[in-house]
């Protein structure tokens, strides 16, 4: 209705000439059986020859995600149509920080955003990667840090699989390597400031069992009271006619109802 659509404030984006854009609508099996009838044609005019299929492949090179304005834009084509409007774009006047503009990406009329099968996961991700190098950066930039800087760049890669293997298998072993422990402690740091992290849930459990410490065990009221529609006194309130002296016929008058 373009009444509607004048006197609302949401403005529709329809996708045009674009199929599958995402890779998740067409299947490989799909892209195979077409590929092995366009095969089997061997040359012959059909109406499938007029149909071409593109396979993009992916680049070598890793795409810098850090004030990339194009990242998002090349992922998602349907979700940017006109390859504008992509987090961290520096051409704005006005700087938007990446977090409050996935929110604002979220907050769609038409939940194209929230509704795509992989966006919300990517910038999730993001948002994760970059907690981490921000936390990181922040920790190399301290005194105590420079001090067992040295000492974390004389681990080997075996040092770094065996722990990974006790941590796999919840193991400890009998001679624990100091240096080890301090980049543990380091990562550990870290981890804790990136939100649904498994160290940003022992964070929250420590900050738990401090409030615990200090206020005392929460205190937890239930109150279990049957429903409405299984009490007489409370139909009656509510205009139901029931005879409220022989409360056992009532009763069995709502059971039958």
């Amino acid at each position: 209705d373009l009444m509607e659509s004048a006197s609302s404030d949401a403005i529709p984006i329809n996708n045009s000439g674009v199929l599958d854009v995402n890779g998740s609508a067409v299947s490989s099996d799909e892209i195979t059986n077409y590929v092995l009838r366009k095969i089997k044609n061997d040359g012959r005019k059909d109406e499938t020859d007029s149909e071409n299929v593109y396979l993009i492949p992916h680049s070598s090179k890793p795409v810098n995600e850090y004030f990339n304005p194009k990242l998002l834009a090349g992922l998602y084509p349907t979700l940017f149509c006109y390859g504008h409007g992509s987090p961290e774009d520096q051409s704005r006047p006005v700087e938007i920080n990446l977090r409050e503009h996935i929110r604002y990406l979220s907050s769609y009329n038409d939940r194209c955003f929230e509704r795509n099968h992989s966006f919300i996961f990517v910038v999730f991700n993001l948002l994760q990667r970059c907690d981490a190098c921000f936390h990181a950066h922040l920790i190399a930039t301290k005194p105590y840090f420079r001090v067992t800087a040295h000492e974390i760049q004389s681990l080997n890669s075996k040092d770094i699989e065996i722990a990974l293997d006790h941590i796999s298998t919840r193991t400890y072993s009998s001679e624990p390597n100091s240096v080890l422990k301090k980049l543990l402690n380091h990562i550990k740091t870290i981890g804790g400031r990136v939100m649904s992290s498994a160290y940003s849930r022992a964070a929250l459990r420590t900050r738990i069992h401090a409030l615990i410490f200090n206020q005392g065990l929460p205190s937890i009221f239930l109150t279990l009271y049957p429903a409405d529609i299984h009490s007489p006194v409370a139909l009656y309130f509510a205009g139901v006619n029931l005879d409220l002296d022989n409360i056992r016929a009532a009763y069995d008058y709502i059971q039958k109802s």
